[in-house]
């Protein structure tokens, strides 16, 4: 089975960082020739210890290297020698220590920034181009992808990194110390590295693979049944949601638990492995006649670096399969994160002003990989001051219409404009208008929070000229906590009227000169929508508002009412000839 490469995973990896992330990855790498060469000095220094105590008088010759005193006892060789070998230990943990703690700050803060910069860029997407994902993508990428890339990815990329460098560095050293013994390591270690490369590591991108598309399907089937609980439990398919995660998450955990599996069992290998090179180096310098102190010397400095490389080899492998099971991730947030999509772009005008008309010129549109017009030739025109109404059938273009007035849309041909001068799609159009939607969403949060809707300084008195103006003052006498209320997540302990009431409060929070009701009391009952229009009607007085309604009556205050079938306007009226009309 076929799978990328780790070189070009990295290569994708390298991709995603900045320049100066680039550099702490080059700081990271000069820690690990550090580490490497510390753990040199170790290893020669235990093989000179286990020879000094084998033949203490040894020790005076490393002392003369040292520009250290020989006129001292068996007993004085000892200590020094003993202390330098702690000394020498000591110092490479500590520097251990600190790459450690250096490699993981280093990539967490990587990891943090990074998702901040994947957020940032889905906040670019147009607006179009969004209609067009599946929210659980985004989840997935954000909250799974990219945590695992770095996590898993970078930290093993770094692991592997450090340990790589230490394994060479102490391999070279077996290789001076005796070539012919290390030519027989060598033939070992080959064969195990390509069982493991053909064998195991592709399974471990497949498994990989799995894993991955099973978590995002578990993300899938968990926003359906929350999301829609209220619907699935009345239609009694509890079991059928539940069954679907339930299988989705079972693929998961069966794919987690192979590469688990796959993590341990090179350990038991390699631990095996290093029996067999400790007896095949003791059968073979016996072979070869070598001396006591030399053989006691060699095996201490063998013993050490393979308790130093065996482990190390065992986590070498742990970082490769991790990684190789890292890139299908790797591989998903690359393509997010760097290729080209629709930007949204809007104009930045400090002079903007609306003082006359917003103007519809031969206005069209289609959405992203659709051939067919939901709007056509559309011309209309709204004075500032003016209450407009808009109706029509269920995909007669009312909601798309309202997205390209609020220049979240583009239109595939035409134009829109404010006082002949100005495009909707602007930053300060925004802030000019007021919207309310048909299904507001609510935070799980206060009442408070949800009139301020992410503004970090919130003004009191704004929220409460709001509250009065949405005419919330009765409900939030009825509430013990006022306007501190929690409202449950998507406003569940709320009526559809109180939600609305709130939304409205919060178009309003911004002081906005345009108040735009996109169906807003379509999933009200009569009474709830009649008292929820008198609060309307008030709130639109010294405003210019237009309003999707399904219900005519909701219309009266209308100056004129636009007519759209089937992507056109067929028809400009006030209520009492839209009565007649109808």
């Amino acid at each position: 089975m076929s799978s990328p490469s780790i070189i070009s995973a990295t290569k994708k990896l390298t991709d995603l960082l900045s320049p100066k992330e680039k550099r702490i990855w080059l700081l990271i790498a000069t820690f690990a020739l550090v580490s490497s060469l510390l753990e040199l000095a170790t290893a020669s220094i235990i093989i000179v210890f286990a020879q000094v105590l084998n033949k203490p008088e040894f020790g005076k010759k490393f002392l003369t290297f040292l520009n250290l005193p020989q006129d001292v006892n068996q007993s004085a060789v000892l200590i020094y020698i003993s202390l330098l070998t702690g000394a020498i230990f000591l110092f490479k943990n500590l520097i251990a220590s600190f790459e450690i703690f250096f490699q993981n700050y280093q990539i967490r803060r990587m990891n943090y920034e990074f998702k901040n910069k994947l957020l940032y860029r889905y906040a670019s997407f147009d607006y179009a181009h969004f209609l067009t994902r599946n929210s659980s993508l985004g989840l997935q990428v954000v909250g799974g992808d990219a945590e695992n890339v770095f996590s898993g990815g970078m930290v093993s990329l770094a692991g592997l990194l450090s340990e790589s460098v230490v394994f060479i560095t102490l391999i070279a050293m077996i290789i001076y110390i005796n070539p012919s013994l290390a030519m027989v390591f060598a033939v070992l270690g080959l064969a195990f590295w390509f069982l493991l490369t053909k064998g195991l590591l592709p399974l471990f991108y497949s498994w990989g693979e799995r894993a991955r598309d099973a978590a995002m399907l578990c993300n899938q089937f968990l926003l359906q049944f929350f999301h829609a609980y209220k619907e699935i439990t009345l239609v009694g398919k509890k079991d059928y949601f539940i069954r679907s995660y339930s299988i989705h998450s079972k693929r998961k955990s069966r794919m987690q638990s192979l590469q688990a599996i796959g993590n341990a069992l090179p350990r038991l290998v390699i631990e095996s492995l290093f029996v067999l090179i400790f007896v095949i180096a003791v059968v073979y310098m016996c072979i070869q006649n070598e001396s006591a102190m030399t053989m006691v010397g060699l095996m201490g400095g063998y013993l050490y670096i393979g308790f130093r490389v065996m482990p190390g080899l065992n986590r070498i492998i742990t970082f490769v399969n991790t990684f190789k099971a890292t890139i299908p991730a790797i591989e998903r947030v690359h393509s997010e994160y760097l290729n080209q999509i629709d930007k949204v772009e809007y104009e930045d005008n400090e002079n903007f002003k609306f003082e006359k008309h917003i103007r519809f010129d031969n206005v069209s549109f289609n959405y992203l990989n659709t051939q067919n017009e939901v709007l056509s030739n559309v011309n209309l025109s709204i004075n500032i001051g003016e209450t407009i109404g808009i109706v029509g059938e269920t995909g007669s273009g009312k909601s798309t219409l309202i997205d390209l007035l609020l220049g979240l849309l583009k239109p595939t041909k035409g134009n829109i404009s404010i006082d002949d001068k100005y495009f909707v799609n602007s930053k300060q159009w925004h802030q000019k208008i007021g919207y309310v939607p048909q299904n507001t969403y609510l935070l799980d949060d206060t009442i408070k929070a949800n009139i301020a809707f992410g503004h970090e300084s919130v003004d009191l008195a704004r929220i409460d000229l709001c509250v009065d103006y949405a005419q919330l003052g009765n409900l939030l006498k009825k509430l013990p906590e006022g306007i501190e209320t929690k409202v449950g997540e998507r406003g569940i302990r709320l009526s559809g009227g109180e939600r609305q009431r709130i939304a409205i409060a919060r178009a309003l929070y911004s002081s906005p000169e345009v108040l735009v009701f996109d169906e807003a009391t379509s999933a009200l009952d009569n009474e709830t929508e009649q008292k929820l229009i008198e609060t309307i009607n008030f709130v639109s007085k010294n405003h210019t508002v237009i309003m999707i309604a399904h219900r005519l009556s909701s219309l009266k205050n209308c100056d004129k009412i636009f007519i759209l079938d089937k992507g056109k306007i067929i028809n400009v009226v006030t209520y009492d000839k839209l009565v007649e009309y109808q």
